[in-house]
């Protein structure tokens, strides 16, 4: 039988396709890829199942303080269900508690614009805005979202954190007092009311609700910092080192080099005077 040069070529490429086969088997074996790795690869269609997969899986690593990731989860989501509007409060969260201001704001702003009926996507705006010092613009908001729930905590504490900046503690006790009525284990609520306190220049009360407020959660290092600013004003700076010491080491995992910043100045200055 004549071979010929065409039934060698063609069996030539056949055996080329079955050895490059073989080769991506072997190469695909010998990798160890990690669960996080296999997920990176993994696409994502459109559907009710795998956009709720995601939810779930985003707002995870945001209680276990894994932020890039639950940004990442959350990027993914808003490809496939770019109307989902709790997809958008979520991801402005996860940038928010990275402090990406500017991106979190625009985020939220997305879930307003699908779907500005929902109480908590305002509250958000308000927390988003009160972060970046536009005080009367985060009264506003929290203002709408209490127009639609009367019982939004986090808009609630948002107002009464504004009225503490703007000096009107008695107003801003009250709102915590409701804040407290709604849903009494919120530890930030007695971190707000502690701050309000010392404001007053009642340091007693104002320990007492910090203390208060870290026992119910040991995890926030910004109550760290407030009570260590509060045992320096009482002249008890060995106490106050050690809260703004605590405070960095919490501030690490997850990193929030921003209230790390805060406590290695504070230090600084003590260390100064």
């Amino acid at each position: 039988m004549n071979v010929t040069p065409k039934i060698i070529l063609k069996f030539t490429s056949i055996s080329i396709v079955l050895i490059l086969f073989v080769a991506l088997i072997l190469f695909l074996f010998s990798c160890d890829f990690s669960n996080e790795e296999i997920e990176e690869v993994k696409v994502y269609t459109y559907s009710p199942e795998a956009s709720l997969d995601l939810y779930i899986k985003g707002n995870n690593y945001l209680r276990q303080g894994k932020y890039k990731e639950a940004e990442n989860t959350f990027e993914k989501l808003v490809i496939i269900d770019p109307k989902f509007s709790k997809a958008w409060e979520s991801y402005s969260e996860s940038l928010l508690l990275q402090n990406e201001l500017d991106k979190s704001l625009e985020y939220i702003d997305k879930a307003i614009s699908i779907n500005s009926s929902i109480a908590s996507h305002l509250s958000k705006k308000s927390l988003v805005l009160y972060y970046m010092e536009d005080y009367d613009a985060s009264e506003t908001f929290s203002d709408r979202a209490l127009q639609i729930d009367e019982n939004d905590v986090r808009a609630l504490i948002v107002l009464g954190a504004v009225k503490t900046q703007k000096g009107l503690y008695d107003q801003s006790m009250e709102i915590f007092d409701l804040a407290i009525e709604i849903e009494p284990e919120d530890s930030s609520i007695y971190y707000w009311r502690g701050k309000n306190y010392v404001n007053m220049f009642d340091f007693e009360t104002g320990m007492f609700e910090l203390n208060k407020a870290i026992e119910m959660d040991r995890s926030q290092a910004a109550y760290y910092i407030e009570r260590g600013q509060l045992f320096r004003i009482l002249g008890n700076m060995e106490e106050s080192k050690n809260d703004l010491l605590e405070a960095i080491e919490i501030a690490k995992t997850p990193r929030k080099q921003h209230l790390i910043d805060i406590a290695k100045e504070l230090l600084l200055e003590i260390e100064n005077e």
